[in-house]
Parts: C-alpha cells; sequence; structure tokens
C-alpha cells in the first residue's frame, strides 16, 4: 500500500506541471548547487544522503535549501522498490521550492522504459490501480515527465544532460527549440526525435583514444543507430 490516495498524487502532479511549464527547457542555475545522479526509486539512500549531507527544507538544523540550491539528474523511478515515494518527495519539493529545486529528465522518465522496469508494477501493486487506464496514476506521472527540462547549465559553465550530447546537439538553441509536451519516440524519423534521444540515452566512449560517434552495442544490441556513443573530439566541438 501506499500512503497517498491516488487523488492526492494527482493533484500534486498538476501543481508540479503548473510550476515546470512556466520554466524553460533548459534550465541555467547558479552556483552553490547539489547534484544528484539516478535516484531509480531508492527512496531510503535519498533519505540517507539528506540526513549526510544536508536537506532541502528550512527549520531545522539539517536544512540548507536557503543556502544551496538541489539538481535531480532524472532517473528518478524503475529498478527501486519506492519509486512513488520518491517521485511524490521531489515533486512536493519542487512546488515548494520551485526556485531552488531543479529536476531535468532522464531515460526513464519514459513510459515506454517505466512500464517495464517497475514502475508500472508498483502503480499496479501498491495503488491497485490499471496502470493501462488512461486516468491511472501512472499515465498521469507520465504526462507530467513530458513537461520536465532536459539540461542544465550552472553558472554558465557547466552543462548537466542525464545522456550526453550524441551525434546531433550542437548547440543549446536546439534544445530551446524543442515543443512539450515530449514524447520520446524511440524509432526516430527526424532529427528532433534522434535530438531528444541523444540526450537522454547517449554515452561518452569508454576512453579517449576512441574518437568520433561510436555505436552503443550494449544500449542498442539491434545496431539501430540511434543511440551511440560519442568521443573527446565530439566534446571539444562542441564547447566551441
Amino acid at each position: 500500500m501506499f500512503d497517498f490516495s491516488p487523488e492526492m498524487i494527482m493533484q500534486l502532479c498538476d501543481q508540479a506541471q503548473a510550476v515546470i511549464e512556466n520554466q524553460p527547457i533548459v534550465l541555467y542555475v547558479e552556483s552553490p548547487i547539489k547534484i544528484f545522479g539516478d535516484i531509480h526509486g531508492q527512496y531510503s539512500d535519498l533519505m540517507r544522503f539528506f540526513d549526510l549531507y544536508g536537506s532541502p527544507c528550512i527549520g531545522s538544523q539539517e536544512g540548507d535549501i536557503e543556502s544551496f540550491d538541489y539538481l535531480f539528474l532524472g532517473d528518478f523511478v524503475d529498478r527501486g522498490s519506492h519509486s512513488l515515494e520518491t517521485i511524490c518527495l521531489l515533486m512536493a519539493l519542487k512546488v515548494k521550492y520551485p526556485d531552488q529545486i531543479h529536476l531535468i529528465r532522464g531515460n526513464h522518465e519514459d513510459r515506454w522504459i517505466n512500464n517495464g522496469f517497475g514502475f508500472s508494477d508498483e502503480c499496479c501493486t501498491r495503488l491497485g490501480e490499471d496502470p493501462t487506464d488512461e486516468d491511472s496514476v501512472f499515465n498521469r506521472v507520465n504526462r507530467f515527465f513530458e513537461w520536465l527540462p532536459l539540461c542544465a547549465v550552472i553558472d554558465n559553465k557547466i552543462l548537466c544532460i542525464h545522456g550526453g550530447i550524441g551525434s546531433t546537439l550542437t548547440n543549446l538553441d536546439d534544445v530551446d527549440k524543442l515543443k512539450r509536451p515530449l514524447e520520446v519516440i524511440h524509432e526516430v524519423q527526424t532529427p528532433e526525435q534522434q535530438l531528444v534521444v541523444d540526450i537522454l540515452w547517449s554515452d561518452p566512449t569508454d576512453s579517449d583514444t576512441e574518437l568520433g560517434i561510436q555505436q552503443n552495442t550494449i544500449r542498442d544490441p539491434g545496431g539501430t543507430g540511434n543511440i551511440v556513443k560519442f568521443g573527446p573530439d565530439r566534446v571539444q566541438k562542441f564547447l566551441q
């Protein structure tokens, strides 16, 4: 079971989405800022980080939201057993601190992925819902995901992105031109669809000696060529 009713989660999605819709797809943020990688439903690990290094709140000894922003780099759900707690907390924090809490999209903020890696099953088991129902919490959360920003820039110097620059990202103006809500299309047919896949899925090459664009056989075992690895020369060209 989950302590929040489906109606409460829907309302939280509405409130968080209203905030996200009024913020850009490329976020520009300033240091000092704490950066969190994949959480993947590991709610207890997130709480442990907050206990050890400070938490985003006001009025407690551990609270530091008045001194630090928080940036979460996506993959909030799946794999772990507490995706609902994790995404509900992050949405609530976004509503409470809209200009200090920053959420960007990962490749698991996609209904075609989180339908098979745990989030759908968790909604079914813990909420007693049918995830295929259009009005399910599963689908409502995924509609929220379609509004998430795709990257963040810290102090106009550091690009934070879930995947990478892939083969198509040449400047951030390309990202700014993307329209939300944004569904991830895995059978790529347009340059815009390839750009989104690159941002969410591409990886750097395994070593600095591997240059250019390389096939990503782990993420793309079918060899479609949509998911790639990019070399250091590609990074240098992007930074110019």
